[in-house]
């Protein structure tokens, strides 16, 4: 049974489902990064404009500017969770038909349509064998969806951690660079007002997205912790616990903050050769 998950996520119907749900993530990651690079752009050109000139009223004006800009951010980002929210529901699809678990009820499947018209829009490598196949044959069918359930949630803390570190570094940074701006250029209280508050976006998208990650990070080591209890333990968990271990899978994945793809394709040989090493350790506990 085994072997048979692992042949089954190459068939055409999985392929699809795997190319659909790649789509509709990218297409939020896309607006998403267009968010973020154009707040990122604005928080410098901000303290540049207002520290270096000496024009009032462009000033003012520019100042209105980023309160629109502000408003906009916070009505329209949520409407960046349309994609991943279809894109979880495309994944879930692809994990339950390769896992045999049973779908969940109150769930509304993504049309068959939809998946096609996503699928034949992606353009990117070829994909095969998204879960490792180099399985012990001496694993029992529940320890191998549990280790690749498992395989779901460590490649996603790992990556999430990094770049989440790297974010607040970099808002810590900003922020020094942004009081030693204060002190050389001696700046007036009202210009000082107005670069923070101008830059109040910035800050309140960044930190969303650091706590977006944050939270995934805890709820999925939670999920670590459990499957690593089956994995390891000397019960196998029953189909149920593992329908209830794929629907907090599926909460996480709805989750709208994303990792880049840079920061994937930096980092996804060592994520790759941490989870090897992982595998090699169940294999050997299994007695391979």
């Amino acid at each position: 049974m085994g072997k048979e998950i692992l042949k089954n996520q190459n068939d055409d119907e999985a392929i699809q489902l795997l190319r659909a749900s790649t789509v509709a993530y990218g297409r939020a990651k896309m607006w998403e990064n267009i968010v973020t690079f154009v707040l990122l752009f604005l928080s410098f050109a901000y303290p540049i404009f207002y520290s270096c000139s000496d024009d009032d009223q462009m000033k003012l004006i520019l100042f209105q500017v980023s309160f629109f800009l502000y408003i906009l951010v916070q009505v329209f980002s949520p409407s960046l969770k349309g994609n991943t929210s279809q894109g979880a529901l495309i994944k879930e699809e692809f994990d339950t038909k390769i896992f045999g678990l049973p779908w969940k009820s109150t769930l509304k499947r993504i049309d068959a349509f939809e998946i096609s018209k996503l699928s034949n829009n992606y353009n990117g490598k070829p994909i095969k064998d998204w879960y490792p196949t180099n399985f012990s044959d001496k694993i029992p069918n529940q320890i191998l969806i549990a280790t690749c359930q498992r395989c779901n949630t460590a490649w996603d803390i790992e990556l999430r951690n990094k770049y989440s570190s790297f974010l607040f570094a970099f808002i810590i940074l900003y922020t020094v660079a942004f009081g030693l701006l204060i002190v050389f250029k001696n700046l007036d209280g009202k210009t000082v007002f107005f670069i923070c508050f101008s830059t109040l976006s910035f800050y309140t998208h960044f930190v969303t997205i650091i706590r977006g990650h944050r939270s995934v990070i805890e709820k999925r080591t939670a999920i670590n912790s459990i499957l690593d209890k089956h994995i390891f333990g000397s019960t196998e968990p029953t189909m149920q616990e593992l329908r209830d271990i794929q629907d907090e899978i599926y909460l996480t994945r709805q989750e709208s903050v994303k990792v880049p793809d840079l920061f994937f394709r930096i980092f996804s040989r060592q994520t790759n050769n941490a989870f090897d090493n992982f595998l090699e350790r169940v294999n050997k506990h299994f007695g391979k």
